[in-house]
């Protein structure tokens, strides 16, 4: 059918072998015009879903929201949780600021008088280093004059108007310090 219709628009006398040939190149292009034409169709369809996609989803998301119990219970308390959080934040960010403000006091009260304390202490060790220094000192100094002989610069000298002093009594015999002089010193001070 082909054929014919384009054998009566050739001029007469091409064979039948030249008219397919003719056919056939004319089929190729014709081919080759509908693939072009299929590819750009192709993207203009394509462009056209993307430019309509996010409508697309946006449809698809409202469909499904409606259609869930689950997503309308969220988005109500998506809603009522923030309703919520705007009329607590006021109160509650003046509530936490003056209990932090009433903390730091606090905080800054006690590091005075750990500062106080502290400068107390530290005068305190200072005082006791030095006595322990000057201590150390005469505990060294007493540690060496106990070592050398003791020296005294002290003398008594009794004094006494009885010549037979130089008999010993019995209780001067039995202690060295007690001579008999001070034996008799002390009995005349018993009389008075």
């Amino acid at each position: 059918m082909n054929i014919e219709k384009l054998a009566k628009h050739l001029p007469d006398g091409l064979s039948e072998s030249g008219l397919k040939e003719v056919a056939d190149i004319v089929d190729t292009i014709v081919q080759e015009r509908v693939q072009e034409e299929v590819r750009m169709l192709e993207a203009k369809v394509s462009g056209f879903l993307r430019t309509k996609l996010d409508s697309l989803k946006e449809v698809a998301r409202k469909e499904v929201e409606s259609e869930s119990e689950t997503i309308r219970a969220a988005k109500v308390y998506e809603t009522i949780r923030t309703l919520v959080a705007q009329d607590l934040e006021e109160k509650d960010v003046d509530s936490v600021v003056s209990e932090l403000k009433a903390e730091n006091a606090k905080l800054e009260e006690s590091i005075e008088s750990l500062n106080s304390q502290y400068a107390t202490s530290l005068k305190e060790n200072t005082i006791l280093s030095d006595k322990v220094g000057s201590l150390k000192e005469d505990n060294n100094n007493l540690t060496e004059s106990n070592k050398l002989p003791f020296k005294s610069s002290e003398s008594a000298v009794v004094i006494h108007n009885n010549p037979d002093s130089s008999r010993p009594s019995i209780e001067a015999a039995s202690n060295i310090f007690l001579t008999e002089d001070v034996i008799n010193l002390a009995k005349a001070k018993t009389k008075i």
